[in-house]
């Protein structure tokens, strides 16, 4: 069998390899690196972070704290008019949670967020 193989039967394709297999990409929405400002509330009290990327079911954002993963978390998001093609900017307020912290120092840490839900307050 070579390096990479495609074997066929009459309903699948399976690829055979021989080197370890890459990870599965299960993203279903296109990412976009914006640094925006975000407000998120997260367990006690409310902190400002700015996001990294964002789509439409989640974001990844630059936090001063870790979050454990599963915690349930709420942000606000002010979309710049002039990037949407508005007259004024539109706040979008999402409940989510949290999929993965990762520390990068003892004052920041990237956290993935999905949102659950969300609604357009202005």
């Amino acid at each position: 069998m070579t390096e990479n193989e495609i074997q066929e039967d009459d309903q699948h394709a399976t690829v055979s390899s021989s080197q370890p297999a890459d990870p599965i990409e299960l993203r279903t929405a296109v990412r976009f690196p914006v640094k925006l400002p975000v407000q998120v509330r997260a367990g006690q009290g409310e902190e400002m972070a700015e996001t990294i990327n964002i789509s439409a079911n989640g974001m990844l954002f630059s936090f001063m704290r870790s979050l454990d993963k599963g915690s349930a978390i709420e942000f606000d998001l002010k979309l710049p008019a002039g990037a949407l093609g508005m007259e004024k900017d539109v706040v979008v307020h999402c409940v989510g949670r949290v999929v993965r912290c990762y520390r990068k120092s003892e004052s920041d840490a990237e956290i993935a967020a999905v949102i659950d839900e969300y609604q357009m307050l202005s």
